[in-house]
């Protein structure tokens, strides 16, 4: 049996890579990527079977069943964690796979906080309407404040395998689809959906980061993104956290508490990271720390 060959599915070069916080939830993931490999399923079925496992959650949290909502919502992270890996280790990464990815995970967990919301309104008290409310943004606010630095760092440090984009308004690899009509229409509609999505949460990342850095002279560089210690830091943002949490008081038997864990202690750990990144850069330069 061959054996695969993990380092492909890496993004970073082993000397620039960080400890990603949220694989704590997850530690055997890695496993499970050697197991699709042999097993040669393909990385779009994997991501299928992330959406799935988030749906099957969905209707679990509405149902009432805590603890199997629970499982399947932690399935639904370790394929999501899978998929990717998977398709650069085989090479067949695509910009389908990329945007069904991501949509994938703003359709489940959505539906995820929702149905934990309804029940908790239903049962509880109608004011979680609006926990609901304020954890859909702060899970992808939140997540979108990862991405956007760690795309910033990939670009630094990167391998250059990824097709992912701080603004995916500036692609220039569109046609890749060209002899394809209906893949290239389909890859259009999910472009499209994904810039209705993502596009508004994107712009607002890069113009908190552009206003926390007026007046620096620091650009898009190594400077700029690449201190290590904050992206191992701003990890504990990215999905599989606002999953974890959720799980952890599904055990409980109160996913609903996960709510209000993501809308207010999580929220205050960014703006605490956004501060650090702020001071870090600024004093760098010899600027005020938080000061024009």
């Amino acid at each position: 049996m061959v054996m695969a060959d993990l380092e492909k599915s890496e993004k970073l070069p082993p000397d620039k890579r960080y400890f990603n916080i949220s694989i704590l939830w997850i530690l055997y993931f890695r496993h499970v990527i050697r197991l699709l490999y042999h097993l040669k399923i393909p990385h779009e079925i994997v991501t299928l079977m992330s959406i799935l496992s988030g749906l099957v959650s969905a209707g679990l949290f509405y149902s009432g069943y805590f603890i199997l909502a629970a499982v399947a919502l932690h399935f639904k992270d370790v394929f999501d964690a899978c998929d990717g890996a998977l398709a650069r280790l085989t090479g067949r990464g695509h910009l389908i796979g990329r945007y069904l990815d991501s949509l994938g995970d703003f359709v489940t967990l959505t539906l995820v906080i929702g149905a934990i919301a309804l029940r908790a309104m239903e049962n509880i008290s109608t004011a979680y309407l609006a926990w609901g409310i304020l954890a859909v943004l702060s899970t992808f606010i939140q997540c979108s404040f990862f991405n956007y630095y760690q795309l910033a760092y990939l670009d630094t440090f990167g391998i250059k395998t990824l097709s992912s984009r701080r603004d995916e308004r500036s692609r220039d690899d569109l046609d890749r689809f060209s002899n394809n009509r209906s893949a290239r229409a389909f890859l259009a509609g999910l472009r499209l959906f994904y810039l209705i999505v993502y596009g508004w949460q994107d712009r607002l990342v890069a113009s908190v980061d552009g206003k926390m850095f007026r007046g620096s002279p620091l650009n898009d560089n190594m400077e700029r993104f690449g201190r290590r210690s904050l992206m191992v830091m701003q990890s504990a943002l990215c999905f599989g956290t606002h999953i974890f949490v959720i799980i952890l008081f599904s055990v409980f038997q109160k996913p609903w508490l996960g709510l209000i864990f993501i809308g207010i202690p999580m929220n205050l750990y960014l703006i605490f990271l956004l501060y650090l990144r702020k001071r870090y850069y600024r004093t760098r330069v010899g600027l005020p720390a938080g000061g024009e």
